[in-house]
């Protein structure tokens, strides 16, 4: 017998495009789903839009939680014993369900394990955007590290709704990253992310100042991502009850490298130091990330005019790109 599948659909002000994520999930090949819908307190003509699928698909509307309670409500209706989540402006694949359901037929059994495949990324027209390669995780790499830096993106893996009650799903206080949080909490918990090639979803790239995604990261603090990180390490540590590995040092220290360089240039050179002290204090050797001359730079010159010559550079192969 076919497992049910749960496809949980939050929607926050989507109304262009949450009628093709509904269709997406109902044109499914593989047919023992059920599509929940939860309409987070949309302001737009969101409901409307869910409300005309009828009884095709289960739907709840609620006052304005964020997307992780959210998420987490569709956990608690969900009727599955797997769980593709699926934000309202993506689009699922049609057979992404059956062939992810195949995979992991395929797995040993006693495994405790998703599959998870990978996303192909669209402008608002879900017309492909190149230089979007996919990043399955290196085997080779320890399985806390590949998850750090190999975190899969929204709608890549097919969870099991188990493994997700066990580690509480989403993190409600996380304004974002919460999908690294909840991969990393799976990892410590024993879950293997096993990838399976195949193209899962359409991910919509576009800007708009209502997606959370588009807003700028001091918005949330300029410590918000330091403050992340350091709770991840603790985690990490009080899990695994052993200080962090080598590999997993360096990945962390390339995390603050990067989060470093965002609040740099939004103008806070103090917290911006912060990050790149803790960079460097985890990893001296690798933690600094960048494309040529940028390392180069940072050497010689330092972070701040590093950054500068960089921004200047990228400046002047834009205006010659155009030209």
């Amino acid at each position: 017998m076919t497992p049910l599948v749960s496809i949980v659909i939050p929607c926050y002000n989507s109304q262009d495009f949450v009628k093709q994520a509904i269709e997406s999930a109902l044109a499914q090949t593989y047919s023992n789903i059920e599509v929940i819908v939860l309409n987070d307190g949309s302001t737009d003509n969101s409901l409307e839009a869910i409300e005309s699928f009828g009884n095709r698909i289960r739907s709840e509307s609620n006052t304005n939680q964020g997307v992780q309670l959210t998420r987490n409500r569709g956990i608690e209706l969900a009727r599955g014993e797997y769980i593709k989540f699926l934000d309202s402006d993506d689009v699922l694949l049609l057979d992404c369900i059956e062939t992810q359901v195949a995979q992991l037929s395929r797995l040993p059994d006693g495994t405790k394990a998703i599959v998870y495949g990978d996303v192909l990324w669209t402008d608002r027209q879900l017309q492909p955007i190149s230089n979007y390669p996919s990043q399955p995780q290196p085997p080779e790499m320890d399985a806390i590290a590949a998850i750090i830096s190999h975190s899969p993106v929204t709608s890549c893996p097919i969870h099991k709704r188990e493994y997700l009650l066990e580690v509480g799903g989403f993190d409600p206080f996380l304004i974002t990253r919460h999908e690294n949080n909840l991969h990393l909490r799976l990892v410590l918990a024993g879950v293997h992310f096993v990838y399976a090639p195949c193209l899962v979803y359409k991910y919509r790239q576009y800007n708009d100042h209502r997606r959370l995604s588009q807003s700028a990261y001091t918005k949330m603090g300029d410590m918000y991502y330091f403050e992340v990180l350091e709770r991840e390490k603790a985690l990490i540590e009080e899990k695994t009850a052993q200080p962090l590995s080598a590999e997993v040092r360096s990945t962390f220290a390339r995390d603050y490298w990067t989060y470093g360089r965002v609040v740099l240039r939004e103008g806070y050179r103090d917290a911006a130091q912060k990050y790149f002290s803790e960079a460097r204090k985890l990893d001296p050797d690798r933690c600094i990330v960048g494309n040529y001359p940028y390392p180069l730079l940072v050497n010689l010159l330092g972070v701040s005019l590093a950054e500068f010559i960089i921004g200047i550079l990228s400046k002047i192969k834009n205006y010659l790109t155009i030209k």
